[in-house]
């Protein structure tokens, strides 16, 4: 978004537990201090000033009761319909409705009901409405969706200059400078988005193109990615949740792993992603299965490889082998869905296709056989 050069806006997030009486006071006084220096540096550019909070209690309270006092303008984000209810007590909610009747404008967002969702969504929103964030954090994870810790990712994205004010080292430090781009998010780059791509190898199998991006600063990135055609992986489940695998030498890894059945589509509609299901099963272990179910449809090594993968599931296998493709030296093993899932835990022992697949049906397995 743009913003507006006669105002300078300044958004503030952070702990409604801020800590301790020691704490409280540094984070006080650091509020105090940073929003006289904004101030008076607004008055010189002839700006005026304006503060964006969510007004929960702890940091958000004790940011809009200081801007309050130092004469600037402050306008509320409210998270969700029923925000007032996450107020305790009587005179927590009298507090809020007291300060919330002091600033010049309220911004309501669409959520009904108050949950993380609707607390990340109010987070965002002070993030992009504002030049300048606040944010009064112990610097650790968030605790669930829609913490501090959140909400700076989200600023860090965004190039959002924020000032972290650490409630537990009580050190102040500011991330990003203040410039006319700041909220331009520019740092990945998308393949829809290059502006040109150049074809650099072309192989039997896989394709290499390089695309080169302009940068909003004047910058060009450049990245090679290697394309391949979209592929189907099956998982065999034998009897008594007997998992089979197959272990066949991988000449990119230099060694034999545990890996699937499976091989590259040429029709990835529903239909042709079962047919060559049922072909590569075939062909690498020998069995035909009676029922075929999707397990996930992922990209598989992202980053420098395009490449789509469709992973199912087979149930109800029986003998009927196809001839192995020229070239292939495929040994098929059986385990039990343990033995298979500690396979995954050593070194270079399963491709990660493999364990994924294992430990997402693993999940599944665990979680039907919970609820029966």
């Amino acid at each position: 978004m743009t913003m507006s050069e006669s105002i300078f806006r300044i958004g503030c997030s952070g702990h409604q537990q801020i800590g301790d009486e020691a704490t409280v006071q540094y984070v006080s006084e650091q509020l105090r201090e940073l929003l006289i220096t904004y101030q008076r540096q607004a008055r010189d550019r002839s700006q005026d000033i304006l503060a964006y909070s969510a007004l929960a209690v702890g940091t958000d309270q004790l940011f809009v009761k200081i801007a309050l006092e130092l004469g600037v303008s402050v306008e509320v984000v409210i998270p969700c319909a029923r925000y007032e209810d996450i107020f305790a007590t009587g005179e927590a909610r009298d507090e809020y409705h007291r300060l919330l009747n002091s600033c010049q404008c309220v911004h309501r967002l669409s959520f009904e009901d108050c949950s993380e969702d609707a607390y990340l969504a109010a987070g965002h929103w002070i993030v992009d409405h504002s030049d300048l964030v606040i944010l009064v954090w112990n610097g650790y994870p968030a605790g669930g969706k829609g913490g501090t810790a959140d909400v700076a990712s989200y600023a860090r994205l965004v190039r959002r200059p924020f000032i972290h004010i650490h409630t537990r080292l009580h050190t102040t430090k500011q991330y990003g400078k203040l410039s006319a781009d700041s909220g331009v998010a520019y740092g990945v780059p998308r393949r829809e988005l290059a502006a040109t791509k150049r074809k650099v190898y072309q192989g039997q199998v896989l394709t290499v193109n390089q695309y080169r991006w302009h940068t909003p600063d004047g910058d060009e990135i450049e990245r090679d990615i290697v394309e391949l055609p979209e592929s189907v992986l099956v998982l065999p489940m034998g009897q008594k949740q007997n998992v089979m695998l197959v272990e066949e030498y991988d000449l990119g890894a230099g060694a034999w792993q545990l890996t699937l059945p499976g091989g590259k589509l040429t029709d990835s509609t529903p239909d042709g992603i079962r047919r060559q299901a049922e072909i590569e099963l075939r062909e690498e272990t020998g069995y035909r299965a009676g029922k075929l179910e999707k397990l996930l449809d992922f990209y598989s090594h992202p980053g420098y490889i395009a490449h789509k993968a469709h992973l199912l599931v087979a149930h109800d296998l029986e003998w009927d082998p196809l001839e192995m493709e020229n070239g292939e030296e495929i040994l098929v093993h059986t385990f039990t869905l343990d033995e298979a899932l500690a396979a995954t835990r050593e070194d270079y022992r399963c491709d990660p296709e493999a364990a994924l697949a294992l430990w997402l049906y693993a999940g599944q397995f665990t979680h039907s056989s919970a609820s029966e």
